[in-house]
């Protein structure tokens, strides 16, 4: 606008008139370009491009930014793909390198796989940095996926951390979302009752501001559903209906199978055919019980569980719990030293479910993640006590004041002092922290043994710990420090171990007497 060709906010140049029957010249006294089409085209995919299909400017950003600005719309994965890398890849360059070519042969080229594997992956210094410093390469909002479905009353509603509650609750969507339209739909329109919730983009689409599903007039879409883990439970089996079920209204419909209606989403697939029946399952289970044993047997069918390979893993249990249970009398009798005990059925089924749950902790797994289990009551995972105070006390002492003789005997003196106000401190119930270094051979792994030993032949806790796993290996008994500790992998300064009050890891520690902690610099 300060160009000395603007007059009345209008350029003053006039520009030649260079297409017939065209304006050239717009309302604001700004030339439009057009291609003309002089009769040169290329031909491509049997479509015809000539000069009027080059991309035209932009009059705005060309204005605004005082350069020729030619704007497309990316639609191609390829082509996001291509802007990430481009604006880390640094300025252009080549590698050049000469090789002599020692072969007899020269018409033999010298392959050399590891100079043509670094060839295929170039990654330039700015993009290197931007790695190394942790930053974002790409982003997400939300960071999970949201699904075009939810079971009822669970609907995802996506909001900041400083959000006013109230004002969540009261947009739309969250009273009214894609899905719930959906059955809406059903009831507004006949035809709609003719389509599963995947075909139904192709003959409606959906209007977000009315928050509401209306009769496609024209184009043509094809609907997805993503894909859900068997893990989510009941999301996956309404998955499995929402690509068979026509026409429902809600979600009793959606359960309803001849008239029945099931209490879950996982019943009526069931009755409908399309799980199985887990008979394979069960079969597999007695027939390995003619062998092995109560241990193996329990352990196997916590692997079923974790697989997600048991359409209802609830009837497996009760055709099977009795196998599972082959040794439990046997070894309560042991553990009570009581050969007369018996045993009720519910008893024998709680401790057995027990044993189940220790198997699926070991395996970072509960019970509780597969909702139709049954779950061990309180009383009996008291009375077998702390899984972890009952790993602790587990050793055999007998073996342990032998193998406690022999290493205070190739204490060194140095050693035998760091050992005898270490255990004096544990004997008087002093809450003291000792900091012992020494270069890598000089012996304190073998202290670390011996002190571990001294404790536990007394039928006491002892933890012990390392940074690392390699390095918990070399102790008795060893864990890692976050494993043990529930210490967050990625600390801030408002980073606490999850240890809940009353919890089992909380009942071992207030019970420890002494707790190891090497290379605890490393941490």
């Amino acid at each position: 606008m300060k160009c000395p060709c603007m007059v009345d906010r209008k350029c003053s140049k006039h520009f030649p008139n260079f297409f017939s029957n065209d304006t050239c010249i717009d309302t604001n006294g700004f030339p439009i370009y057009r291609r003309r089409d002089d009769g040169s085209y290329v031909e491509k995919s049997g479509v015809k491009l000539d000069n009027r299909s080059v991309v035209p400017y932009n009059k705005v950003l060309l204005r605004r930014y005082q350069a020729h600005i030619n704007v497309e719309w990316c639609n191609q994965v390829g082509s996001i793909k291509y802007l990430f890398k481009y604006i880390n890849k640094g300025p252009d360059r080549a590698t050049l390198s000469v090789v002599e070519n020692n072969n007899e042969d020269n018409n033999e080229q010298t392959v050399d796989e590891i100079n043509e594997y670094y060839d295929c992956r170039y990654v330039s210094a700015c993009e290197a940095s931007w790695r190394i410093f942790s930053y974002d390469v790409h982003y997400r909002t939300p960071s999970v996926m949201r699904l075009p479905f939810h079971l009822p009353g669970q609907q995802q509603v996506v909001y900041g951390a400083y959000d006013d509650i109230d004002n969540i609750l009261n947009k739309p969507y969250v009273a009214s979302s894609m899905f719930l339209s959906w059955m809406m739909c059903n009831k507004k329109y006949e035809e709609a009752r003719e389509l599963t919730y995947v075909e139904f983009p192709t003959k409606f689409v959906y209007k977000v501001p009315n928050r509401c599903w209306e009769p496609r007039k024209k184009g043509f879409s094809i609907g997805r559903i993503h894909s859900v883990s068997p893990a989510l439970g009941e999301a996956y089996f309404l998955r499995i209906l929402l690509n068979k079920v026509k026409g429902p209204t809600s979600f009793e419909d959606i359960r309803t199978v001849n008239g029945h209606v099931n209490a879950t989403f996982r019943d009526a697939c069931y009755d409908l055919g399309l799980l199985d029946d887990d008979m394979e399952y069960i079969e597999a289970i007695q027939e390995a019980s003619h062998s092995a044993s109560g241990y193996y047997l329990r352990s196997l069918f916590a692997t079923m569980l974790m697989s997600n390979s048991l359409s209802r893993p609830d009837f497996v249990w009760e055709k099977t719990w009795k196998y599972l249970s082959d040794d439990i009398l046997y070894n309560q009798k042991i553990l009570l030293n009581n050969q007369d005990l018996l045993l009720t059925g519910d008893q024998t089924k709680n401790l057995t479910l027990l044993q189940i749950e220790k198997f699926l902790l070991r395996n970072n797994s509960t019970l509780r993640n597969y909702n139709t289990m049954p779950y061990p009551d309180d009383e009996s995972i008291s009375s077998a006590q702390n899984r972890f105070i009952t790993e602790e006390l587990s050793y055999d002492i007998h073996l342990l004041e032998k193998e406690l003789h022999t290493l205070l005997n190739q204490l060194t003196n140095e050693q035998r002092n760091v050992f005898n106000k270490v255990m004096t401190a544990v004997k008087d119930n002093k809450g003291c922290v000792f900091f012992l270094y020494g270069y890598g051979g000089t012996g304190k792994t073998f202290l670390w043994k011996t002190l571990s030993a001294a404790i536990r032949c007394k039928g006491q806790i002892v933890l012990n710990v390392a940074s690392s796993g390699i390095a918990s290996l070399l102790l008795t008994g060893g864990r890692t420090a976050h494993s043990r500790f529930l210490i967050p992998l990625n600390l801030n300064e408002d980073s606490i171990c999850r240890i809940k009050p009353g919890s089992e890891v909380a009942h071992l520690i207030s019970q420890t007497q002494l707790i190891i902690w090497d290379e605890a610099l490393m941490l």
